[in-house]
């Protein structure tokens, strides 16, 4: 009995010095963890031995290049250096537009001199003579026609004369009436005596003569006078009034 009692002492005795040397958290892990396999712990070589653990690389965003210059309108962007060959081309081709354009206006005919007539007297139907400032008159063909002479005659069907140089003189008169006569000067301008295309309130001088049976078309003339010929020659006009 007295045996029994100093065994059931000495195990409290143990429990209580137990308590003090454990702390109360390993006490409650040890009492509170299941039960399973022990994992043994790693030498410290083993530890130092092991490689790190690599990490997954991290995609970064794509940096912009500045120095591209936008697009405009949605469209691909054009490089620096292509946007220089652009506008030196189009630069090359204003300036060859240019040079065309300024060629072109040189080597253009200028437009043929005119100069108008005041006090116009007509010799005949084909000649005037007209007066200029501090110089002599000058005497004008007008181009393109032959006439009669002032002083002519003509025969008609019956043999008849009559003064048809006389007449057109005077038809060519009525028709100038005072006016200025406008004339278009040879390339060599105005001398005493030259030959031009007059007109008189926008009429032609020469084609009026043509139309009004007053005279001819030159060999080679223009074929407006020829048309005005055989007009007149239908109409039974001046000249051919008789025939």
């Amino acid at each position: 009995m007295k045996l029994l009692s100093l065994l059931i002492s000495l195990m409290l005795g143990a429990a209580v010095l137990l308590l003090f040397i454990s702390p109360w958290g390993a006490l409650e892990r040890i009492v509170s963890a299941p039960p399973g396999p022990a994992v043994p712990a790693a030498s410290p070589q083993e530890t130092a031995a092991a490689p790190p653990e690599a990490k997954p690389p991290v995609e970064s965003a794509p940096t912009p290049d500045v120095s591209k210059p936008a697009a405009e309108d949605g469209g691909p962007a054009s490089a620096p250096g292509q946007s220089k060959i652009l506008l030196a081309r189009e630069q090359a081709e204003v300036e060859r537009s240019a040079a065309l354009k300024e060629k072109d206006h040189a080597t253009a005919p200028a437009p043929p001199k005119t100069k108008r007539y005041f006090r116009v007297k007509v010799r005949d139907a084909g000649t005037l003579e007209v007066r200029r400032a501090r110089s002599k008159a000058a005497v004008i063909g007008l181009e393109g026609i032959e006439v009669r002479s002032a002083d002519e005659t003509c025969e008609r069907r019956g043999g008849k004369a009559w003064p048809c140089g006389a007449k057109a003189r005077r038809a060519l008169t009525a028709l100038i009436r005072g006016r200025a006569v406008v004339c278009t000067l040879p390339p060599d301008g105005e001398s005493d005596a030259f030959r031009a295309r007059c007109e008189v309130g926008g009429e032609d001088l020469s084609t009026w003569l043509v139309r009004r049976g007053w005279a001819t078309p030159k060999t080679g003339a223009a074929p407006a006078l020829g048309e005005a010929l055989d007009a007149a020659k239908s109409d039974r006009l001046g000249l051919w009034a008789g025939d």
